[in-house]
């Protein structure tokens, strides 16, 4: 009985084997029949992963988003807003300011902060803190011309409905590519601070430069900030506390 068992698991494995093996070949045949590496490349770069996006609003976006909602307006306050790198950030305390709220949510791009702007414009804000992008770049894999679009629409925004508001547009940060290889490409990161520095002279308002606080000596999110190459660890939110406190 039990060689009976064995032949039959061996015999599993090696159709197992067989197939694999097989749809390597066809993968192989399929990529020099169509020209190489680069018929890969189109058949990815023709996924609309925005419109994925658009229809996939993950359950702790929706729920962040009916919390702002229903919570109740307070006048004159400070707002960190942005997507997982502001909302991991314990502000209040970090700032030892007891008006500050954090408005920051994980997976947020440019795109789905404009759609919920009510809930932060309702406030009439004191100060708003931004920082946004790397999302756009890496989880959606817009240009940078793109997501300074996205950026100009939220700014229009507050240019209109805010008019009295200090609006800080923090730089995008750099990210670690050594401990993650599919982070987003930090030229790009680089790129778009340059056109958020220009939008902050366009519209008036202040640039704070973070990024270049937290790199190491190869250009990259250094490692003592990190687990992930991308998230901060308290060390990076300190220096990121002291580069806001030392540009106010």
């Amino acid at each position: 009985m039990a060689e009976s068992t064995k032949i039959l698991m061996n015999i599993i494995t090696l159709i197992s084997i067989s197939l694999n093996l097989l749809a390597f070949i066809l993968a192989c045949f399929l990529t020099i029949k169509n020209g190489g590496i680069d018929y890969w490349r189109q058949k990815l770069s023709n996924i609309n992963i925005s419109n994925i996006s658009d229809v996939h609003n993950p359950p702790y976006y929706i729920h962040k988003t009916s919390q702002f909602e229903i919570l109740p307006i307070k006048l004159n306050t400070i707002i960190f807003l942005g997507d997982s790198i502001t909302d991991e950030g314990e502000w209040t305390e970090l700032l030892e300011k007891p008006n500050i709220q954090n408005r920051g949510i994980s997976g947020d791009t440019t795109e789905r902060i404009l759609r919920r702007l009510d809930t932060i414009i309702k406030n009439y804000p004191k100060q708003i803190f931004l920082m946004v992008g790397i999302n756009d770049l890496h989880m959606l894999k817009k240009t940078v011309e793109a997501t300074v679009e996205g950026y100009k629409k939220i700014l229009n925004q507050f240019r209109e409905k805010l008019p009295n508001t200090q609006v800080y547009i923090q730089s995008v940060l750099p990210v670690n590519n050594n401990i993650y290889l599919y982070w987003a490409d930090n030229q790009k990161v680089i790129d778009l601070n340059k056109e958020l520095q220009n939008l902050a002279l366009q519209y008036n308002y202040k640039y704070i430069d973070i990024h270049s606080h937290l790199l190491d000596t190869q250009q990259q999110l250094g490692a003592e900030f990190t687990s992930d190459g991308l998230h901060l660890n308290g060390k990076g939110y300190l220096i990121w506390k002291k580069v806001i406190k030392d540009s106010l």
